[in-house]
């Protein structure tokens, strides 16, 4: 009876330390397949700041002379300076 309490209790100190140590189990991240044609379409712009400026006219100096069809010169209140934003799609 001794000897079945002592298996017994084992068991369950066992079971408990093990239960205790699991990590459930998480998704593996999806490979990525650059073979495939399927991809879905991207809807994220791709406009990007290419300068920073101290004023505005050396802005859209900048952006009539660059190779974008689209750009514009926002002022960034945080840097003090007017960025130059330019679609790279354009």
């Amino acid at each position: 009876m001794r000897m079945r309490s002592v298996l017994a209790g084992a068991a369950l100190g066992s079971a408990l330390v093990l239960g205790g140590l699991t990590v459930p189990a998480q998704a593996a991240p999806a490979s990525v397949d650059s073979s495939t044609t399927a991809a879905a379409p991207s809807t994220a712009s791709a406009i990007i700041v290419v300068g920073w400026y101290t004023t505005l006219a050396k802005c859209e100096a900048d952006g009539a002379n660059s190779a974008y069809s689209w750009w514009d010169c926002k002022w960034n209140s945080k840097r003090k300076a007017w960025g130059l934003y330019v679609d790279t799609d354009s």
